[in-house]
């Protein structure tokens, strides 16, 4: 006699596999929206050029240079996206070599250099004389410092102050971020890292890709450290990053 055929029976979570669809529906209705903006602007200003309504000099450069930025605009959306899947797949590993943190933070201001320029925006330092050696992946955290500095420059009102901290607290070197912007509801700290959180200002959704922070903390976590958020409403937010000065 054969013997009886082995059945095998499969199971199938139905309330996973629609949990999955909804996230993936929410998160292609979130970059289709931050997609949709820009574009609708980007065709709106090439339509204007393309008539043939005269318009000055002045005009046809603001114009142009409208196109540009939302194209800027859209590409590091794009970039974005692109560091923050592969970070969330574990494929870009460290690239670890010891390097001054002082150095460091100096190069990630020089990329906001000219935004804080063009609004007035005063950026006071405070670090120490003597060299921090840190062994991280330098550019990854340039790019996070750059991401943090970028939304406290833009936060932070015309002619206002931002201050940089470094400092060293026990096994970490702390480097803070204070700007004087509107600040961050309580109830929207909690999501400030995760993908496609959003803040809101008196009600108004603040504009946003919602990926850098999430690209910030991954990048952090990459490195063993943490990243904190203080603030209060009018009187602006600090962000905290905490590194090891010893990476295990």
């Amino acid at each position: 006699m054969k013997p009886a055929a082995k059945i095998t029976e499969s199971t199938y979570d139905e309330s996973a596999h629609f949990g999955v669809q909804r996230l993936k529906s929410r998160i292609i209705k979130q970059i289709s929206h931050e997609f949709r903006t820009p574009l609708t602007s980007i065709i709106g200003f090439a339509d204007m050029l393309g008539e043939k309504i005269p318009i000055d000099e002045n005009q046809r450069l603001e114009y142009a240079n409208y196109i540009r930025n939302e194209g800027l605009r859209l590409t590091k959306l794009v970039d974005d996206l692109i560091r923050l899947d592969s970070l969330e797949q574990g494929h870009a590993e460290l690239q670890l070599m010891e390097y001054e943190i002082q150095e460091t933070v100096r190069c990630a201001l020089k990329l906001v250099a000219e935004l804080a320029l063009n609004k007035f925006v005063h950026i006071s330092i405070e670090m120490p004389i003597e060299p921090l050696i840190l062994k991280f992946d330098r550019e990854k955290l340039i790019h996070a410092l750059y991401q943090l500095l970028h939304n406290a420059v833009r936060f932070t009102k015309h002619g206002g102050l931002l201050t940089l901290k470094v400092e060293t607290d026990g096994g970490y070197t702390v480097i803070s971020i204070q700007d004087s912007g509107p600040g961050i509801m309580a109830n929207d700290i909690p999501s400030l890292f995760k993908r496609f959180g959003k803040l809101y200002h008196h009600g108004e959704e603040i504009h946003g890709s919602g990926v850098g922070l999430a690209i910030v903390k991954h990048i952090i976590d990459q490195h063993n450290g943490d990243i904190s958020v203080q603030s209060r409403i009018g009187e602006g937010s600090t962000f905290s990053v905490r590194l090891p000065l010893q990476l295990s």
